[in-house]
């Protein structure tokens, strides 16, 4: 057994040992010019780093030709099991702006930024400010109200049972919510969150992002306002039409609980009156315990559901035996914290994915 420091400490001191090294290392000018680097921005342009794919594709509509717009994870790259490399605190380090989801998603941006000597580093936007989060317990509950949404599995989901049979949390009377199941929580970097993140798979919560990224490019360069206001009102407007996309498929669902392999669309399901069962819960990595796939198995079958919905980025050998085990099929959705080189090749964007999102999930609810 090891009796060193905790893993989430552990890898915290090795972060910010790093980001020390790689802010003294600007300091001293020891980066070079900008000349070379990819994400050096042309003349009058301004330049702008994102910390995953939404923010970049929002950004880049956003800004048009003003900006020049660099993602920091790779194509085709789980952002899950991402961490900056010196290269990429150099990029950031040199940007006019630095936008990141916050809300935990990024368990190394605080760390970083610390690092760095005041007044120096770009203008850091936390993207998710403002948005509707939903707050988690100590061990990863979703704490909200206004009914159920989300249900997710843990150790003690044979304890769980004893308690009605739910897991995840149900409405109150009152409009608030009961805690009964253990979702072990989403790690990114090295804390527990106490937010679920995946706020941009709501539309919803997609118009607060955007008008984030609206007001950090008009301060950081308010000589081209007037574009920023229209191509942020041309986007706002297309994510208006995915909203009511999504409400129509709400609407016109047969049934309203949808299965997926990972916790990612708790956001989709609260703001448009449905429900998710996760059977990973937050975290992709983590392992269903026997309980709760029974559990699961069972309320497919009581509610009439024929569907697990997996992602992508996931291995579709896992997805099919978790489909087996549960005695339903597959379809893909996508939580867009990536897209692949293919993907980005063919001109697939934030929208195409979520349409195409919303319309696997209304087979799903058929």
């Amino acid at each position: 057994m090891n009796k060193g420091k905790p893993a989430g400490r552990r890898r915290r001191a090795v972060w910010r040992g790093l980001f020390l090294l790689a802010a003294a290392w600007l300091a001293a000018g020891c980066a070079g010019g900008q000349a070379d680097d990819p994400a050096a921005h042309g003349a009058g342009k301004l330049g702008v780093v994102t910390s995953f794919y939404p923010l970049y594709d929002f950004a880049s509509k956003i800004g048009g030709k003003h900006a020049e717009v660099v993602n920091l994870v790779p194509a085709g790259v789980d952002s899950h099991d991402w961490s900056p490399r010196l290269q990429d605190m150099r990029r950031i380090a040199e940007a006019d702006l630095f936008l990141y989801l916050g809300a935990g998603y990024e368990g190394w941006v605080d760390d970083f930024l610390g690092a760095l000597e005041p007044g120096n580093g770009p203008a850091a936007v936390e993207a998710s400010r403002g948005a509707d989060l939903i707050r988690l317990s100590g061990n990863g509950t979703p704490l909200a109200a206004g009914g159920e949404h989300s249900r997710g599995h843990g150790p003690d989901a044979e304890h769980d049972a004893d308690h009605g049979g739910e897991t995840g949390y149900a409405g109150h009377e009152d409009g608030h919510a009961q805690e009964h199941g253990h979702d072990h929580g989403h790690r990114h970097g090295h804390s527990s969150l106490v937010t679920d993140p995946h706020v941009w798979l709501s539309p919803k919560q997609a118009l607060v992002l955007a008008d984030n990224i609206r007001r950090a490019f008009v301060e950081a360069d308010p000589g081209h306002r007037e574009d920023y206001e229209r191509n942020h009102a041309e986007l706002a407007g297309r994510l208006l039409e995915l909203d009511a996309r999504a409400r129509q498929v709400a609407e016109r669902a047969a049934r309203k609980t949808f299965i997926v392999s990972h916790a990612s669309f708790g956001y989709l399901a609260r703001d448009y009156g449905l429900t998710q069962i996760a059977v990973m819960g937050l975290a992709p990595d983590a392992e269903p315990t026997a309980g709760w796939l029974r559990e699961v198995r069972e309320e497919a079958e009581r509610l009439g559901i024929r569907y697990l919905l997996t992602e992508e980025l996931v291995s579709p050998k896992v997805a099919q035996v978790l489909a087996e085990s549960l005695g339903i099929g597959t379809l893909v959705l996508n939580p867009l914290e990536g897209l692949t080189e293919e993907q980005l090749a063919a001109g697939e964007d934030y929208f195409s994915v979520m349409e195409r999102n919303l319309t696997t999930l209304a087979v799903a609810l058929e």
